[in-house]
C-alpha cells in the first residue's frame, strides 16, 4: 500500500461568496447541520490577530474556489461578518473519505446539544447520511434507535416520549413541523 503524505498549505485568504464553497461531498450534511443547529450565539472572534484564530481545513479547486467541507458554524460567520478579514487556513489534498467523516462529523455532535428534537434528527441522519460513516463515528455496529440513544446520552423511553409528544403537538396545531424559516435571517443563504 502507498502512502502519500503530502503537506497542507498555510494561507491567510480573505473569502467572499464568490471563492468559498461547500464541498459537493459535504452539501448533504451542511443542509441537515442548519435544519437542526442550535440557534444560540457564538463567541465574536472576528477582532482576533490573523495570527491567533483558528486554521480552517479547505481544499482548492479550479479558477481559485476554495471548498469547506467541517466547522460549519465558522463558516456561516465568516460570510456573514468577517468578509473582509483574512482567515488563517490550511489548504490540503482532497480525501474524500476524510472530507465525508469530518462534514458528518459535525452534524453527530449535533445530538448532544441541548434542545434537539431526538427523533427528527435520528430520521434526518438514518435517511440522508452515508450509514458507515455514521456507525464508524458512533462507534457502532448498526444505525439503530438505541445505539443512537446510547451515543446522544438519553433514555429510550425519553427518545420515545419526545416522538410521542411531537405527534400530539402536530395534531392539536395543525402547523407544520419545521417553522426554522420564520428565524433564519435571508442574508445568511
Amino acid at each position: 500500500m502507498n502512502d502519500i503524505h503530502l503537506k497542507p498549505t498555510q494561507k491567510f485568504i480573505t473569502f467572499s461568496k464568490y471563492n468559498l464553497v461547500v464541498h459537493q461531498d459535504a452539501q448533504k450534511a451542511l443542509l441537515i447541520w442548519h435544519q437542526f443547529r442550535p440557534r444560540i450565539a457564538s463567541i465574536n472572534i472576528g477582532g482576533l490577530d490573523d495570527y491567533y484564530r483558528p486554521p480552517l481545513r479547505l481544499v482548492i479547486g479550479k479558477d481559485s474556489t476554495y471548498y469547506f467541507f467541517n466547522e460549519f458554524r465558522r463558516f456561516d460567520e465568516i460570510l456573514i461578518e468577517e468578509t473582509s478579514s483574512r482567515q488563517p487556513c490550511l489548504v490540503a489534498a482532497e480525501s474524500l473519505r476524510d472530507i465525508k467523516r469530518l462534514a458528518w462529523s459535525e452534524v453527530i455532535e449535533l445530538a448532544f446539544s441541548r434542545g434537539i428534537n431526538h427523533p427528527e434528527f435520528f430520521k434526518a441522519i438514518s435517511n440522508s447520511a452515508p450509514k458507515s460513516i455514521i456507525c464508524e463515528l458512533m462507534n457502532i455496529e448498526r444505525l439503530t434507535v438505541d445505539n443512537y440513544c446510547r451515543f446522544a446520552g438519553i433514555s429510550q423511553s425519553a427518545y420515545e416520549y419526545q416522538q410521542c409528544k411531537l405527534a400530539n403537538d402536530e395534531v392539536m396545531l395543525g402547523l407544520p413541523k419545521n417553522l426554522s424559516w420564520m428565524e433564519t435571517s435571508y442574508g445568511s443563504h
